[in-house]
């Protein structure tokens, strides 16, 4: 049987060049080869809720081609078609580097949450979808992490499914289709690809990285050849979208974990923030962290908290509807406690982050 390959690129975009560019990318690959009866190419586009809302913004005609280019038709033929896959609205990662276990729980529970409702939403007011799944923003693990053996190597390529059902895929990062040096053609990519799978004994492989680096003039036709040789061997390796990954896997995978916390740790990933990589940070560690915010941003996560807590304990009276904004207000500039090794994004947005901030300070503080 061929390897199924995915290739989901994510994007936290809410600035008009680059989202315009974005919805261009997205409506070429979603009409590719439509004259001929063609579904598009299977890209599985993963965004957070802003970025959905900037596309349209710079873009109105996406809405419609996304809303018609992603209906399934069914199941099988769906795999063959792009589809849409959400995440945080803000960009806001799943771990927070800097807070221990209760403060972590609570930050899941109290903010990420919202973030990903804010996000459906958004999706299904534009586009009449619903996700076809979560992209976090620490979506890219390091390989490494899976372990060598057998059992481990068996990991990288499985779609583990939890006790809630949520199911999960591991993503490759030893292969960055973002890597323009080392796979400057599509062929090299490919061979690439399967080698991994073949090395690995994986019979499913999900790349990803940042849209960024797919924005530029060559980026469609980068994506158009790596589909277009993927066809030329059918016979080993087949593109298709991230859903395909779930739906032709063979595993239950591991019943009865109840948390991502649980089902890190039992594939030996006992330190959830030291084996990912937020944003397009490949070699799975914390490198790209920025500290100074992060920890600003770890203590008001605690103080909203804490008084939220008191709150309903009737420990001291809380205006709830200022509680809420100030979370509101925070959210705006949760995601850049991250960056990349591109110098441009280092102390990204800096004077926003630290209005923001004080603004939602100041109403914690009045609530």
């Amino acid at each position: 049987m061929p390897i199924l390959f995915a290739f989901s690129p994510w994007a936290d975009i809410g600035m008009d060049e680059p989202a315009y560019k974005l919805a261009r990318l997205m409506d070429k690959c979603m009409w590719y080869d439509h004259d001929n009866g063609g579904l598009g190419i299977p890209v599985s586009w993963a965004m957070s809720g802003q970025t959905m809302k900037a596309i349209v913004k710079t873009d109105p005609s996406i809405k419609g081609t996304i809303r018609y280019r992603t209906a399934n038709k069914s199941v099988y033929s769906s795999w063959d078609q792009s589809e849409i896959v959400g995440s945080t609205y803000h960009a806001s990662g799943l771990a927070h580097p800097c807070l221990n276990d209760k403060y972590q729980e609570a930050y899941i529970d109290g903010f990420v949450k919202e973030d990903i409702k804010e996000t459906n939403h958004t999706m299904w007011d534009l586009f009449e979808r619903s996700p076809r799944g979560f992209c976090p923003s620490e979506k890219l693990f390091r390989g490494e992490a899976f372990g060598s053996d057998a059992h481990g190597q068996h990991n990288k390529g499985q779609v583990f499914q939890l006790e809630n059902g949520l199911k999960v895929i591991p993503t490759v990062n030893e292969i960055m289709p973002s890597d323009f040096d080392r796979y400057h053609k599509a062929e090299i990519l490919i061979d690439a690809i399967i080698e991994y799978c073949r090395r690995n004994h994986i019979g499913r492989v999900l790349l990803s990285a940042d849209v960024d680096f797919w924005l530029d003039d060559n980026g469609f036709d980068r994506i158009k050849w790596m589909y277009l040789k993927a066809m030329e061997r059918s016979n080993e390796i087949r593109m298709v979208n991230a859903s395909a990954l779930v739906e032709s896997s063979w595993s239950i995978g591991y019943a009865g974990l109840k948390s991502l916390d649980n089902f890190y740790q039992s594939i030996g990933l006992t330190n959830v923030q030291q084996h990912i990589s937020t944003w397009t940070n490949a070699a799975g560690n914390l490198e790209f962290i920025d500290w100074g915010r992060s920890g600003r941003s770890a203590e008001f996560i605690k103080a909203h908290t804490d008084k939220y807590e008191r709150g309903i304990n009737h420990q001291q009276w809380v205006d709830g509807a200022k509680l809420q904004l100030s979370k509101n207000v925070y959210q705006n500039i949760c995601g850049t406690v991250f960056y990349d090794n591109r110098p441009q994004w280092e102390n990204f947005m800096q004077d926003c982050f630290d209005n923001n901030l004080s603004n939602a300070w100041n109403i914690l503080n009045d609530a």
